[in-house]
């Protein structure tokens, strides 16, 4: 008897989550404030024969789904020793910018990004040089240039992606095309290397960079964003649109046609 109770007991409880199924849990797109370190900077002594070493620090904030206020902040020292010469430089550099986003997001919580963007960059640092090597008929002099405070004004070009490896985790990389756009002249030496820009001479400098980043989920939506459109206005007339100056404009091309034909 004991067991035929709770049979009916157990079937019973299985109906009842049957008949009322469990609420299903909401799903929402969580946006905040993203930031992140250049692992790239960490590369520069491997990279280089000279001692060249720095840190920098990138930061963006969502607006409108599809558009990212940027900060980035850094450091820099380079100390590279010649047979003729020894060149010291470091100094400090910010960049203001923004990224734009250029591909559709499929779903809530797709954050995956392909970006084009702009920076402003203002750089100050210092330069000197020590045991400069001259050798002339009466033999060999070394002297040395006094240290020279500097600053430096540019833009640059920014291509790159960001991709979500573990929820709030992003790994992401780009590419910078930079435009110098005012360097302080220093009358001994022209500076060689410029914290936040790179080697100046050679032409227009170009730089890569590789990131790790933590978004903070501080706000939910449940709105998508708009894919944003790159193309320009369309031909009134295409995709069924009226055009008020083309009377046969909205229609189908057999209607189309019916009417140039006199409605037969």
């Amino acid at each position: 008897m004991t067991k035929i109770l709770l049979s009916t007991l157990v079937l019973l409880l299985i109906s009842s989550f049957a008949v009322y199924p469990q609420k299903k849990a909401e799903t929402w797109r969580y946006e905040g404030p993203r930031v992140g370190i250049d692992l790239s900077r960490f590369l520069l002594p491997v990279l280089q024969n000279a001692k060249r070493n720095g840190w920098e620090i990138q930061a963006d904030i969502p607006y409108k789904g599809n558009w990212f206020p940027t900060f980035e902040m850094g450091m820099q020292w380079y100390d590279d020793q010649h047979d003729g010469f020894h060149y010291k430089n470091n100094g400090t550099y910010a960049r203001l910018g923004v990224d734009m986003n250029i591909v559709k997001f499929e779903s809530l919580k797709d954050h995956d990004l392909v970006f084009v963007g702009a920076r402003y960059g203002y750089s100050v640092f210092n330069q000197q040089t020590d045991n400069i090597l001259y050798s002339n008929y009466w033999g060999s002099i070394t002297s040395s240039t006094p240290r020279h405070a500097m600053n430096a004004h540019w833009g640059e070009l920014v291509f790159g992606m960001k991709g979500e490896l573990l929820p709030n985790f992003f790994f992401g990389w780009s590419f910078r095309t930079k435009f110098p756009f005012a360097v302080t002249k220093d009358d001994h030496i022209k500076p060689y290397i410029v914290p936040g820009i790179g080697k100046t001479a050679g032409g227009t400098p170009f730089d890569f960079s590789v990131g790790v980043y933590y978004r903070f989920p501080i706000f939910r939506t449940k709105t998508l964003p708009k894919p944003i459109k790159m193309g320009g206005a369309k031909h009134p007339g295409l995709n069924n649109e009226v055009d008020p100056n083309n009377p046969y404009s909205g229609s189908s091309g057999s209607g189309s046609l019916r009417n140039l034909r006199g409605g037969q």
